[in-house]
């Protein structure tokens, strides 16, 4: 068996990868049923009983073209008129050259069969867009089994209309060219008037050849369409070799079966034709909403490493791996998550990816836009949820009317788009979480924009609403998205504050959303356009964390209740607090996070292991942090691991007891907290805070540090802090741990005094 290097096909552009296939297709099905396929060093090699010489001969002496034939379209050269005389001669020149040649026999066989058709059912003259479909139907039921390969690719008949895949066009036509017209007239310049022969090594090995020619080329090889700067010289030429053009479209036809097979998965075209889907404008250079709004589809064609039969490249074809999850991938982005998710079969290396992009009026032109590596990533998984796709097909709907959808909300989902592509089409391995925090921020950012823009936009006469609130993500984000910052750790402490029977989630004071139970008591999130609750605004990060520790303390205090409640599920790290303390995080990222967290379903979120700070508490957080809520501390005695000389054995520490036996001794008062929002000076509302936390705290039995014989000698705490009472205050609202808010009480406070 030879291999044989077709140099002159590449993956790219469009044209040259069909003209591998259409190869490949013709060497198996006439010449060699024996032949395969790999591609290797950017080029298409074919592995066969023919060798060079063999194989040129072969397409100059023996090939049979297929028939393809378009009588319901313009130019098909099936009718009378000025724009249909060039396919018409060539179509008279293959039927009379039939006779000589015998390879031409099937064509000229298929132009009579349609032009029987045509008289017999009344068609005389160019069809109407009316009739075209009926025609369509006539075709496919009357023309023999040889054309049938041909209708499979150029179009999907339904129960009522058709449907085009991309690849062709609109049923062999672009614009106003046809592809059937100039294949036409290549056969018969090739194979009867025989006046390219030297231009086939030029196609095949990439030889020198002069031979070329004004054919139309459509979108399959943008490059050769000519005009300005598309050739040396100020007005750029189009010629190209026939032959290519000859073997791109008998290389369409691998399509086929895979067309028939996959149509019925979505209503449109594009789901229908294997490995294409809708473009999203991410991934290349100039990736913009404009482009996309002018991009027909995508087309992802593979490149295998190992050589395969043309049955298997046909199974790839119509079997292709692109589901995400439990449906097929809609979108670019979904292609590429799914590749990573789950690779595909058939040991395919990489997939070439095109958009059909408009230029030119109406012509649409196949641009490569780079080669996506296939690279297992097995938590793209977390990005195929149904609760997520399902939220952003609702978005990505709503912002396809781009007359009437702000140009925020595109934003927004472009930001998802892209974090979601970059995560599966990067070129290291590793840093998942790193990729996947982006993606959590891009959600953030854009559930932000939907309740903060206003409401009117998202809704919906029929549905209520366009868009609801995210929510019920799987709560795997946090362990697989956590890239370990004290941003990631915060967000979710804030996140995880939920409702109780008295009072809502923390959500329900970030955005206007109600939480209500529904049957078998289930959750759900909808928006809530008379909220009051709701205060997070454009200010900063610390603006809005402390307007909405006032705001959930001020209905609390409203309704009777002691402290601010914030229970969590996951409590934050005291490590991160004081890192948020000192100003030493990324402000952004964390509001970014807080957003993009709301929608993960905490409810069944485990808390996390404690951690021991390595950082120590500031008294002016660590005092008034003991008043947020309610708590009772008790006296508990611990043994020393390794007792000290002149020292006892035990020691008793401060500890949150559960004894409803006991009454609460750190008990909460507003009044705490309103100097941190009075507009004072640092230094001056901090100490009048810590002064007033210190002093309730006593009333409970517990002393602060130095605070009794302070206050017998008239003086107060003397806290002097660098911390701006905002932010003190917004820190306020981070959850802590028991075992945290026990540090901060034996941090804080003189130790407890043994009642023995």
């Amino acid at each position: 068996m030879f291999e044989i290097e077709l140099t002159g096909c590449t993956p790219e552009p469009l044209m040259s990868y069909l003209k591998a296939l259409g190869i490949f297709r013709l060497v198996a099905e006439q010449a060699d049923p024996t032949v395969r396929l790999s591609w290797r060093g950017g080029v298409a090699v074919l592995h066969s009983m023919l060798d060079r010489e063999s194989l040129k001969r072969f397409f100059l002496e023996e090939y049979r073209p297929t028939p393809i034939v378009a009588p319901w379209g313009g130019r098909s050269g099936f009718y009378l008129g000025s724009s249909e005389k060039s396919a018409r001669d060539a179509l008279d020149a293959i039927v009379s050259a039939s006779e000589k040649y015998e390879r031409l026999a099937s064509f000229s066989k298929a132009i009579h069969s349609v032009r029987s058709i045509l008289t017999r059912h009344g068609f005389d003259e160019k069809v109407r867009d009316d009739d075209k479909l009926a025609l369509m139907r006539i075709c496919r039921n009357e023309l023999d089994d040889e054309v049938l390969c041909w209708l499979d690719a150029v179009f999907i008949l339904t129960d009522d209309s058709r449907r085009f895949p991309p690849l062709l066009g609109t049923g062999g036509n672009e614009g106003s060219g046809s592809y059937v017209s100039t294949f036409a007239q290549v056969v018969e310049s090739l194979l009867v008037r025989r006046e390219y022969d030297p231009g086939l090594s030029s196609v095949l090995f990439c030889e020198f050849s002069a031979s070329s020619s004004d054919v139309a080329v459509g979108h399959f090889n943008p490059g050769a369409i000519g005009g300005p700067n598309s050739s040396q010289g100020f007005s750029g030429g189009g010629g190209v070799n026939p032959w290519g053009y000859l073997f791109a479209l008998e290389g369409t036809l691998v399509f086929a079966g895979a067309v028939a097979r996959r149509y019925g998965t979505d209503g449109n075209g594009r789901a229908a034709f294997p490995f294409c889907v809708e473009a999203i404008a991410v991934g290349y250079g100039t990736d913009s909403d404009v482009e996309a709004a002018e991009t027909r589809a995508e087309l992802w064609l593979p490149i295998w490493s190992a050589d395969v039969s043309v049955h298997e490249v046909k199974q790839l074809f119509s079997e292709g791996r692109n589901q995400l999850g439990r449906r097929q991938a809609k979108n670019a982005v979904e292609f590429a998550l799914a590749l990573a998710a789950y690779g595909v079969s058939r040991g395919v290396d990489a997939f070439v990816r095109y958009a059909f992009t408009k230029r030119n009026g109406l012509n649409f032109f196949a641009a490569p836009l780079g080669r996506i590596p296939v690279v297992s990533r097995p938590q793209a998984r977390l990005l195929e949820d149904p609760i997520l796709l399902e939220w952003l097909d609702r978005l990505r709907r709503a912002c396809n009317d781009r007359g009437k959808t702000p140009s925020r909300y595109q934003t927004a989902l472009r930001g998802i788009d892209r974090a979601m592509f970059d995560f599966a089409n990067r070129s290291e391995q590793g840093n998942d979480a790193v990729y996947l925090t982006e993606v959590l921020r891009a959600i953030g950012r854009a559930e932000r924009t939907l309740a903060l823009a206003g409401l009117s936009w998202l809704k919906d006469k029929q549905y209520g609403w366009k868009i609801r609130p995210l929510f019920r993500m799987s709560p795997k984000w946090l362990k697989q998205a956590d890239d370990g910052s004290a941003e990631f750790g915060l967000a979710a402490s804030l996140a995880s504050i939920q409702a109780t029977d008295d009072w809502g989630s923390l959500r329900e004071f970030l955005e206007p959303v109600k939480v209500s139970m529904r049957a078998k008591k289930t959750k759900a999130v909808d928006w809530n356009p008379d909220s009051v609750s709701s205060v997070w605004g454009r200010g900063s990060l610390v603006a809005n964390l402390s307007a909405v520790f006032r705001r959930r303390q001020m209905e609390a205090f409203r309704a009777g209740e002691e402290g601010v409640p914030i229970s969590s599920n996951h409590p934050a790290r005291l490590d991160h607090v004081m890192q948020f303390l000192n100003d030493r995080i990324d402000e952004d990222k964390l509001a970014d996070l807080i957003w993009g967290m709301l929608g993960i379903n905490w409810d069944q979120v485990v808390a996390p292991p404690d951690e021991k700070p390595q950082m120590p508490v500031p008294m002016e957080y660590g005092i008034p942090k003991l008043l947020v809520m309610k708590r009772s501390f008790g006296s508990k005695r611990i043994i020393r691991k390794v007792p000290k000389p002149n020292h006892p054995n035990s020691k008793l520490i401060w500890n949150i007891t559960k004894d409803p036996n006991l009454n609460a001794n750190a008990k909460p008062d507003p009044n705490v907290f309103h100097p941190l929002s009075s507009g004072r000076s640092n230094s001056e509302a901090v100490r009048e805070c810590v002064d007033r936390a210190a002093l309730r705290l006593k009333a409970g039995g517990l002393l602060v540090h130095g605070y009794q014989n302070r206050r017998q000698s008239g003086r107060t705490l003397a806290i002097t802090s660098s911390i701006p009472p905002e932010r003190l205050l917004a820190a306020m609202l981070f959850p802590l741990s028991n075992n945290d808010l026990c540090r901060i009480a034996n941090s804080v406070l003189s130790p407890p005094v043994s009642q023995e």
